[in-house]
């Protein structure tokens, strides 16, 4: 074969450099260069989908859920936001995996809270944990992307938290979003750092009946404190509660209660006074969604 004169010249220029490198041209016995990286692993995120309305939620979460390619939520969440999900692997999340849960009441079998023991304690939860590990692993190191849908901001009283923990080798990452309190103080129009005698917020919940007991001093601190305070609750037992307030705060102490807050076609406040918030809200039972805020910042709030 006769070499053309470009080829020659490209030869020439090719040697040249492998003499200013200090290596000469790859012999047949020389090793073989190293191969190609692998792919890179995949990615776990926690992902709010926010609270109430679906347009709650923020556009990095929506651009995070797009982006990947199984999910794993609770039932009423991939039930909402089933638009999103559409050509994903889709599981369920359970509710508490991967972490021990406070003790709570034993409830009355076929009533609404035997039924959310059931789907929180229930004997599924085995599975349900060994299947994500399964799934989970699998994905992220065949390179895809798991995302683990939560609603409010997870890391204030989330349901998933547990997944972090689990899966703390694989550096999980949170996409935050807008939690139940956030709205609630959009509903209230008033912000429970803006109180005369105090500035300050806690966030808690109410002690679970005898279930807690040993918790009950801890509240009675808390309940105590000018501070304000914003109670994250479920199915609520108003007058235990209100009388475990009124055994830290006297009886005019402001209280509200925002029902549904996010959902724009149901959010609704009631504000009250310790004395008077059970004739107020009168025999019904609370809904599963509502939050309850006790402090000065409410003073001079309008009844509701």
């Amino acid at each position: 074969m006769i070499a053309t004169p470009n080829a020659a010249r490209h030869a020439a220029l090719s040697l040249l450099t492998c003499l200013a490198l200090g290596s000469g041209p790859l012999a047949a016995d020389d090793p073989e260069p190293p191969a190609a990286a692998s792919a890179p692993a995949g990615q776990l995120y926690l992902v709010s989908v926010g609270i109430g309305d679906s347009d709650n939620m923020t556009l990095r979460a929506q651009k995070t859920i797009a982006g990947a390619d199984i999910v794993f939520g609770m039932q009423m969440v991939l039930e909402q936001h089933a638009a999103l999900l559409g050509g994903k692997a889709v599981y369920e999340a359970g509710h508490g995996l991967f972490r021990e849960l406070p003790p709570r009441p034993t409830a009355p079998p076929g009533s609404p809270d035997a039924d959310a023991a059931r789907q929180r304690d229930g004997e599924d939860r085995p599975a349900l944990e060994a299947q994500a590990r399964r799934v989970i692993r699998d994905a992220v190191a065949a390179g895809k992307t798991v995302a683990v849908l939560d609603y409010g901001d997870p890391m204030i009283f989330g349901p998933h938290t547990g997944y972090l923990s689990e899966f703390a080798d694989l550096s999980p990452v949170v996409v935050p979003g807008i939690s139940s309190f956030n709205a609630a103080n959009a509903a209230l129009r008033r912000s429970p750092t803006g109180g005369v005698g105090s500035q300050a917020v806690i966030l808690t919940r109410p002690p679970r009946g005898e279930a807690e007991d040993g918790r009950a001093e801890t509240f009675r601190t808390l309940a105590a404190s000018p501070s304000t305070l914003v109670l994250f609750t479920m199915r609520t037992k108003l007058p235990e509660l209100v009388a475990q307030l009124k055994a830290s705060r006297p009886g005019d102490t402001p209280i509200a209660i925002v029902f549904y807050a996010g959902f724009s076609a149901r959010e609704r406040v009631l504000t009250a006074t310790l004395d008077s918030i059970l004739a107020a809200v009168g025999d019904a039972p609370l809904p599963f969604a509502h939050l309850i805020y006790v402090g000065e910042f409410l003073q001079g709030a309008s009844p509701e």
